[in-house]
């Protein structure tokens, strides 16, 4: 039966649409119950809906504490190297993980994707054999993954069914972090950057997820809302413009919340396709506009797309729809979609929403939380923990480059610092904390002065890892010499003159006369005393 559902779906595009036509899926995210479907086996090229799994798997490390949210992860050359969508994170600096996917999410950034994939799994190539091993795990059959932010590699595609089995393993395992994929904007530095998701902000319901855009797949967007009580999952591969895309969504679920049984299976029976991805590179640049846009193109005032009587389409002539349907679209009951006199579907202007302060570098709770993947053999980063490491030989012992867990521009109240023993944010990395600091009672005995900061044999100290300790002791400054006087005539004990001058300091004084250099000689002349003359 579902085997001819697609043969007929596949016919009529066959017939009446374009070479490769759409694909779109609806789920109930609670039983999985297919509400409708089209073409959903079909392999896709994911795009940066790739970045769903990125996700799935740095939070499965938060929950197997191997990470925490508050993990400072180091940026590689490889991952500031990324194309854009970017946001230009420069080589040797830190993002937490909670920033990174707050970032990640809305603006869907290529370079902060591979820092999350370096953080959690060590380097890319492990991250990504963690990611096909956890599709396998989920029942993903047509997916395979090559990168973790999805720019577009042949070898790299999903299904709508596989990315439904996804979104309902993210919302399941992970409620509590829902508000990552459905925060509307984000505000690093003076920049406020918007969800891609055209849906967020506009859509009644809506509780966010994943866009994707190469030039290859088309527009695609993950998409789930909640209404009555119930919540659905929508997806939609392949349209012709970020309009397309959002407005094909915002019907489906309409279509869907309008329904209350599905069509007589559930989204794990769909079977694999055994396809390959199409490349639809051509179709975008001829009927989406000419040219190949970004995905994050979307605005904050209202978008709207062209309908035809089949249904949405991305065509500037109205003719031939992306998307086949068998019945004729529902009409738009969400509270913020609307049909237009001329025919187009209308979605209103973005929500006001105050957006979720981020930012680079650490927070303070990055001392105390677990280190990333990739920065575990990085003696800086254990420095900055409060390990005490190992002088090796003929090795200097090196500061951290990071203190002690200096406070970044902002912090989520929300969210609890990992810990596993680790110092106290507020303490200095370097300052002793035992109170000792006056010199040991033996200090004044006999034998060498032991220097505080100097390096000792063994392991490194606090005071012995504070930088130019010993550089700072100095010999002290020897008073100016005065100039050579005569010896007085006369003894203490033996001339009582003496005595009596001593008794008139003044007197004796007066009486004093500098002592006459020695007779030069021709052979060793003797130098002229120098004021001041440290030798």
């Amino acid at each position: 039966m579902i085997s001819s559902r697609f043969a007929a779906v596949l016919a009529f595009g066959l017939l009446a649409g374009p070479a490769v036509a759409g694909t779109s899926l609806v789920i109930d995210a609670s039983s999985g119950a297919v509400l409708s479907a089209e073409n959903p086996s079909q392999a896709w090229h994911p795009a940066s809906t790739t970045k769903m799994m990125t996700t799935y798997l740095a939070l499965k490390a938060v929950r197997e504490r191997r990470l925490g949210l508050e993990t400072a992860i180091p940026v590689s050359k490889l991952a500031a190297g990324q194309p854009r969508v970017k946001v230009y994170i420069k080589a040797g600096q830190e993002i937490t993980l909670d920033n990174a996917l707050r970032i990640m999410l809305v603006k869907s950034a290529n370079d902060i994707a591979y820092v999350i994939a370096e953080g959690v799994g060590g380097n890319v190539e492990t991250f990504v054999g963690m990611m096909n091993a956890e599709a396998a795990r989920l029942g993903m059959r047509d997916t395979r993954f090559t990168n973790p932010n999805g720019w577009h590699n042949p070898d790299q595609q999903v299904s709508a069914r596989d990315l439904a089995i996804l979104a309902m393993a993210l919302m399941r395992e992970f409620p509590d972090y829902a508000d990552y994929w459905n925060t509307p904007s984000v505000q690093l530095g003076k920049q406020v950057l918007n969800n891609t998701n055209g849906l967020v902000g506009r859509y009644s319901g809506i509780n966010g997820m994943k866009t994707g855009f190469v030039c290859a797949s088309g527009f695609n967007v993950v998409a789930t809302a909640t209404r009555g009580g119930r919540t659905l999952i929508a997806v939609v591969l392949g349209a012709l413009s970020g309009a397309e895309r959002t407005v094909k969504a915002a019907q489906l679920l309409d279509e869907g919340f309008g329904k209350w049984g599905g069509i007589g299976y559930d989204v794990a029976s769909l079977p694999a396709s055994g396809t390959r991805a199409p490349n639809i590179c051509d179709d975008v640049r001829r009927k989406g506009g000419g040219a190949a846009l970004a995905d994050d193109v979307d605005v904050s005032g209202p978008i709207s797309a062209l309908t035809t009587a089949g249904g949405v389409g991305g065509n500037s002539d109205g003719a031939g729809d992306r998307f086949l349907t068998m019945s004729p679209q529902p009409r738009a009951t969400g509270a913020m979609l609307s049909r237009a006199p001329s025919g187009r579907i209308v979605l209103g202007p973005r929500a006001e929403t105050t957006p979720v302060p981020v930012a680079f570098g650490r927070t303070a709770g990055s001392a105390s939380a677990p280190l990333a993947a990739n920065a575990t053999g990085r003696p800086d980063s254990q420095f900055a923990r409060g390990a005490a490491p190992v002088i090796a030989p003929d090795k200097p012992v090196a500061a951290s480059l990071f203190g002690g867990g200096t406070p970044g521009l902002f912090s989520d109240t929300r969210r609890t610092a990992s810990s596993n023993g680790g110092i106290p944010g507020a303490t200095s990395a370097f300052a002793p904390t035992d109170g000792a600091t006056q010199p040991p009672a033996d200090a004044f005995q006999a034998g060498p002065l032991k220097l505080q900061g100097a390096v000792q044999p063994g392991k490194a100290t606090a005071s012995s890892l504070r930088p130019g300790a010993a550089a700072g002791i100095k010999p002290a400054a020897r008073p100016p010499a005065k100039p050579l006087l005569a010896k007085p005539k006369g003894d203490s004990k033996t001339d009582p003159k003496s005595e009596a001058e001593k008794a008139k300091p003044g007197a004796a004084a007066a009486k004093l006369q500098p002592a006459k250099p020695p007779a030069k000689t021709k052979a060793t002349p003797a130098p002229k005393p120098k004021p001041n003359d440290d030798a």
